[in-house]
């Protein structure tokens, strides 16, 4: 495909046309729920002498089930900002396509009228 200045445009993944960072944050958040328990369970483990007790277990449960859906909501928060983005390259790209023509104004009563 040549573009108006004549260089070729690249296309697929060299070109930056499709846009992989949506999987990658989806990865991103799968890697990081196992993360987030594995540290809620090692944070009851290794309380350090804290006289918590099965009350600190309980606020690393809470804890844990908040994390776990903010995590999840800022992973599509990231994924929404750049389906955005690609929305806004299709409109772009359809406008380009429509055809310009000069619109013609029609009086709206004849003279005969």
């Amino acid at each position: 495909m040549i573009t108006k200045n004549g260089y070729t445009k690249r296309s697929g993944l060299l070109g930056f046309d499709y846009l992989i960072a949506a999987y990658q944050i989806q990865l991103i958040n799968w890697l990081g729920m196992p993360v987030i328990v594995i540290a809620g369970v090692l944070s009851c483990i290794n309380d350090r002498g804290s006289s918590g007790g099965v009350g600190h277990i309980f606020m690393v449960f809470g804890c844990a089930l908040l994390v776990l859906p903010i995590w999840r909501l800022i992973s599509e928060l990231w994924i929404l900002a750049f389906n955005i983005y690609e929305r806004l390259v299709e409109i772009r790209d359809l406008m380009a396509r429509q055809v310009q023509t000069p619109a013609v104004v029609q009086p709206a009563l004849r003279d005969g009228d």
